[in-house]
């Protein structure tokens, strides 16, 4: 007799900047270590095929696939609670839960940059394509989950080839310049970059269309910090020099990887006592790199990405009638598509 084997379900269990506070999804998110330890421990799960990792700074979402019809989203929760070694019941309210093609229609609207805080944002992109990358790098993934990851990927390009939804500000880091230039002429100041990624690197280029080159560089690894310092004209100090010049910089955007606090506020008071002009801070790091209080010192604005809606918001006017454009070519594709054919390609 034939043995029948049970249809292969897909799943995705997340939170992002809609379902849960900075401060949540900072307990929530994947630095690079630790997406490699969970990973390493997804592909070695009982009743899993495949999974991967999507985690970004304003989401983190696991994609799995199972055979077992016992499996639910209670079993993701359990893994994320072990792997972040939280309950992860605490956080019961902020997650959202889809199952086979509800899931495939959000992957591709996240990688089209719909489901961003920055409508139309470009990085999501690639950090789809990175999570895709880093599951088969680590053989979590399995055949179904390469396809959806695949044809997300190929649907954000498709989106932003034959939409306009990422003309104009489309980045997190253009979003932090325009929130600097709010504040202050930055011509006639010293910015601190702590950090080099592509956010900090993507700001380096803004700060260099714009002439400005009294900026320094801190980043764990010294040459990387000087290849920005050098792109920009400016200068690369170690990391644990940064705080040595606190007093000396007129802004600040940190975004490192770091899975704690950087920049505590006592260690922002000492500085600010030996200076006498205000101090922009523009945290970008999820988890965030500096003590959240330090906003209350006299003279210290600090910002972090949730303080960013406002500049979102009136971007948002001539983005929406794109976006309906790019609803529109992910309802096509999705009316194109069957999941039972999709897992036995």
């Amino acid at each position: 007799m034939k043995t029948m084997t049970s249809p292969l379900r897909l799943f995705v269990l997340g939170v992002n900047h809609r379902t849960a506070p900075l401060s949540v999804r900072e307990q929530l998110s994947f630095t690079p270590t630790k997406l490699k330890d969970a990973l390493g421990r997804l592909k070695c799960c009982e009743d899993v095929e495949g999974g991967a990792i999507l985690s970004t700074c304003n989401r983190s979402e696991i994609y799995i696939t199972s055979r077992s019809p016992l499996f639910t989203g209670d079993y993701i929760k359990q893994f994320i609670g072990d792997v972040h070694r939280i309950d992860a019941g605490d956080f019961a309210g902020s997650f959202y839960e889809l199952e086979n093609k509800d899931v495939i229609e959000h992957l591709y609207r996240v990688s089209s940059g719909l489901d961003s805080q920055l409508l139309g944002e470009n990085e999501i992109l690639g950090q789809v394509k990175h999570a895709y990358d880093e599951a088969r790098s680590a053989r979590a993934s399995d055949p179904l989950i390469e396809r959806v990851f695949d044809g997300a990927i190929k649907m954000g390009r498709k989106v932003r080839r034959e939409t306009a939804i990422n003309r104009g500000s489309t980045s997190l880091s253009s979003m932090a310049i325009k929130l600097a230039e709010k504040r202050a002429d930055l011509q006639h100041k010293t910015i601190l970059l702590v950090g080099v990624n592509k956010i900090n690197e993507q700001i380096a280029q803004y700060l260099r269309e714009r002439g400005i080159r009294t900026v320094i560089v801190a980043n764990r690894t010294y040459d990387k910090a000087a290849a920005i310092a050098q792109y920009l004209g400016g200068r690369a100090i170690h990391f644990d020099e940064f705080k040595r010049e606190l007093h000396r910089v007129d802004i600040i955007v940190s975004s490192t990887a770091a899975p704690h606090v950087i920049l505590r506020k006592d260690e922002v008071e000492a500085s600010m006592n030996k200076r006498k002009r205000p101090l922009l801070i523009i945290d970008m790091a999820v988890p965030r790199d500096v003590e959240p209080d330090t906003g209350t010192l006299e003279d210290v604005t600090l910002y972090s990405l949730e303080d960013f809606n406002q500049i979102i918001e009136e971007n948002l006017g001539r983005k929406r009638q794109e976006a309906h454009k790019a609803e529109s070519l992910i309802r096509q594709a999705l009316a194109k598509i069957d999941l039972n054919e999709l897992s036995r390609q």
